[in-house]
């Protein structure tokens, strides 16, 4: 097989590697699982505290070794850990050894992230494709979003019958992505020629000497803390609202096609449109969804957090090829996982404080504080990159 033909095979593979490695659908019935192994809020966030701090400690590692040995071992590597981690929540009873799990299923993150999103830029880079990176992300994106739709429907239908079940079908679909995954080729590319820790140290470099890229990892640690904590938050309010678990599954079902429309159709529209720009628009929009619930509580908001879903269908693909487009072959992976560090440490630092807000505020005022900690930071980033701007025109 000829080079282009195994970089087309990597395009047409992608997106099932997509599908299958983010087919957990375990998502509608996280909370209430963990609820039922004894487990509080402060407990439960304190748990996906450990999970960042892990992916904090090992991201740039792992993607130092994507960048140095293959991006396709470090993806095989990614579905062993994350599979690891479901079998312990599934024997195990423990918080301490939930706490390993969270470590491990951490670790695993970490080896996917920036592996594949390299994969996929630098293969339609060498096909001299890559304007085509936000269409490609798109569209796997959509179908991943398609899937945890139908998966959400079933899932809750599987918890029924046994809290186990939705756990055992997420692991046949990382270990179908594992067997997927023998399928990429790594493209030929510049390696770093430095030894690991200096590699590690002249991409820290690199990202925070330049600009655009030091601004996307301090706007990563704010949506890492405000996106991945909305996840966290639906259970209380569906509760808040009186909302019984069996409609879990469809709500969730509104929720991933809300994503899959906006990663199908709304990158499309916006696809000439500024990156940074959607990206604002997108953190905007996030801390209203966390208000307007607060101060009108009712079921009917339940499709004002949906909304919350179009954050998650853009941001991803957008701030993915905002990086890849200024930043080399040979450190891309490694600062695509910086940037995903940043957001696993803005996570980590304060999603404990929700889970205590949770346990002794309640939901609403919980609501408000993060719709009005998303604003503040949304609006001091877009004034930083001003005087980033106004900087460069000075030395100008």
């Amino acid at each position: 097989m000829d080079k282009n033909q195994q970089l087309l095979r990597n395009l047409r593979i992608y997106p099932y590697f997509r599908f299958f490695f983010n087919l957990l659908i375990i998502g509608p019935i996280l909370v209430p699982f963990m609820l039922f192994k004894g487990l509080n809020y402060s407990q439960i966030m304190i748990l996906q505290s450990i999970s960042a701090i892990a992916v904090f400690i090992f991201e740039v590692p792992t993607g130092a070794i994507a960048d140095k040995v293959s991006r396709r071992i470090s993806l095989m590597l990614s579905g062993f850990f994350i599979g690891t981690g479901l079998l312990i929540y599934i024997i195990f009873d423990s918080f301490y050894v939930f706490a390993l799990a969270e470590i491990i299923f951490g670790i695993g993150l970490t080896f996917s992230s920036g592996a594949d999103a390299a994969i996929l830029y630098e293969s339609l880079t060498r096909l001299e494709r890559q304007r085509e990176y936000q269409k490609k992300e798109g569209e796997a994106a959509s179908l991943v979003f398609i899937g945890h739709a139908v998966g959400s429907v079933l899932s809750s239908f599987l918890y029924v019958r046994s809290p186990f079940l939705p756990f055992w079908c997420s692991i046949g679909s990382i270990i179908a992505a594992i067997f997927i995954s023998f399928g990429f080729s790594d493209t030929e590319r510049k390696k770093s020629e430095h030894t690991y820790p200096i590699h590690v140290l002249r991409s820290i470099k690199v990202a925070v000497q330049t600009p655009r890229i030091f601004w996307t990892i301090l706007f990563a640690a704010l949506m890492g803390f405000a996106f991945r904590t909305s996840f966290w938050l639906y259970q209380p309010y569906f509760v808040r609202v009186n909302i019984d678990i069996k409609w879990y599954g469809l709500i969730f079902f509104y929720f991933n096609m809300m994503a899959a429309f906006a990663s199908k159709f709304l990158i499309k529209k916006y696809y000439d449109t500024r990156p940074r720009k959607i990206l604002i628009t997108l953190a905007f929009l996030l801390s209203a969804t966390y208000i307007v619930p607060a101060l009108l509580v009712h079921q009917g908001m339940i499709f004002l957090l949906g909304l919350q879903q179009i954050v998650r269908g853009l941001y991803q693909p957008t701030l993915r090829f905002y990086i890849n487009h200024h930043i080399m072959d040979e450190y891309r992976a490694t600062v695509i996982s910086l940037v995903s560090l940043s957001a696993s440490l803005g996570f980590a630092l304060l999603s404990p404080l929700v889970g205590l807000s949770l346990d002794h505020q309640g939901t609403i005022p919980t609501y408000i504080w993060m719709g009005t900690v998303t604003l503040g930071g949304v609006v001091m980033l877009t004034l930083l990159r001003r005087l980033q701007k106004s900087r460069k025109s000075n030395r100008t």
